[in-house]
């Protein structure tokens, strides 16, 4: 067998084997697989280290100077979207997208403290349930908005890989005592109802959930108002006491609207692809996740001009991104890859993590060039009777260098690419 045939039978195994290793064996070793939220600790025992959710269904609280894990769960199902800090340091909230509920855990024990569940829960005896279409029947939803809460199958969406019942990507803890309240509430996103909800955290247990709603808005199937939203934040910041600010995401606006639900600000400009996260800086400007465009952007809620953008070419989708006043640094999940941004100069400054469902590809159209760009040399090597210009020209040479090109720009635009499809895949 000729050398040129065993080489090609060798890149032939590697370009098969190469993604089943980084997929199913690399993942295996490292502490976080497609981390997505990602929040400093503020109080607590593990003040100053990082919470970190991982999709893949796991939460793990991290030191980022030794990248060490210093304490994990795999209570959440997979697809995990968010896990935050409670007030007191020592227990986490969870918005548990697969099992359509939120729990709250106690990190010293892993005891789960309070538990809501966002499905149709008539048919179960042991818990609270939710029941969508009582609540909606009281709220006057139209036809269209019962007939999405009672599809307990919904279709799938164009190109996406997962399916939810609810989808709940978002959850915040809101102390009753900053806005004069007797109770605590958990602000609550239902993406597939195109809904937001407040919960009374508080409440009595033993009754029906959806009788412990204070707030909402939104409606199923309305997506003039709402559609397939993100990251909704209740701010208690000067000027914006009260206000929350919502990531309408398949409308692809950010809106601030007041206590009595009135649209205060709303954002649409620059091209805006799928945000998925606005965070409020000390400054009065908002830092908004661009998702679909692979970059965070800052900008000035008055002019509504962009004033900085942090992006990188290994963004991929990124998800939450959080401006750390102490250390000046922006902190984002990018699905595989945890990235810290120099505020100032906009300059990675640290990654953890591996971006691992990229690799193999990128490995396999390299050795792809090598070896090309090798064989283009041995075969202009035996063209030698000829002058340089007409092997040059010739179709074996000017093929092989059309080809380079191609593999060139592949790899170039390889995370644009799988961004594109990623895009559809993840919504």
């Amino acid at each position: 067998m000729k050398k040129r045939t065993l080489i090609q039978l060798a890149l032939t195994f590697l370009f098969f084997s190469l993604p089943f290793f980084f997929f199913r064996v690399v993942p295996n070793f490292l502490p976080l697989k497609i981390p997505m939220d990602v929040d400093k600790i503020r109080t607590g025992p593990h003040a100053g280290k990082y919470l970190v959710t991982d999709v893949s269904g796991k939460i793990v609280i991290m030191n980022f100077t030794t990248s060490e894990v210093v304490w994990e769960t795999d209570e959440p199902h997979f697809f995990v979207h968010e896990a935050a800090m409670m007030p007191d340091g020592n227990s986490i909230i969870v918005a548990d997208t697969e099992a359509n509920r939120v729990f709250v855990m106690n990190i010293s024990n892993k005891v789960i403290l309070w538990e809501w569940y966002a499905k149709n829960n008539t048919h179960y005896t042991y818990m609270d349930y939710m029941n969508w279409t009582e609540f909606g029947l009281t709220h006057g939803w139209n036809e269209e908005a019962l007939a999405i809460v009672q599809d307990f199958n919904p279709p799938r969406d164009l190109g996406s890989l997962v399916v939810h019942y609810t989808h709940l990507n978002k959850v915040q803890f809101i102390n009753g005592s900053d806005f004069n309240r007797t109770y605590d509430t958990i602000l609550i996103s239902v993406r597939n109802f195109d809904i937001i909800i407040e919960v009374n955290y508080t409440a009595q247990e033993g009754e029906a959930a959806y009788m412990n709603i204070t707030w909402h808005y939104g409606m199923p199937g309305d997506h003039a108002t709402l559609n397939h939203q993100h990251m909704p934040t209740r701010w208690n910041q000067t000027g914006h006491v009260g206000h929350t600010t919502i990531c309408d995401s398949d409308n692809n606006r950010i809106i601030e609207i007041d206590a009595n639900n009135t649209v205060v600000w709303e954002y649409t400009g620059n091209k805006l692809r799928w945000p998925r996260d606005c965070d409020l800086l000390p400054n009065g400007n908002y830092l908004i996740t661009d998702s679909g465009n692979n970059r965070i952007i800052e900008v000035n809620r008055t002019t509504n001009s962009i004033v900085r953008t942090f992006t990188d070419p290994w963004f991929f989708i990124p998800y939450e991104a959080d401006y750390i006043e102490e250390d000046n640094q922006i902190v984002v999940g990018v699905n595989q890859i945890i990235m810290i941004f120099d505020y100032e100069t906009g300059k990675v400054v640290k990654t953890i993590g591996f971006a691992y469902m990229v690799a193999p590809f990128l490995i396999i159209i390299g050795i792809a060039i090598i070896y090309v760009s090798i064989d283009s040399i041995l075969q202009f090597r035996k063209m030698q009777e000829k002058s340089v210009i007409t092997r040059l020209k010739s179709y074996e040479m000017y093929s092989k260098f059309i080809l380079i090109g191609i593999l060139v720009m592949i790899m170039y635009f390889l995370n644009y690419i799988a961004n594109f499809f990623g895009y559809y895949m993840l919504r």
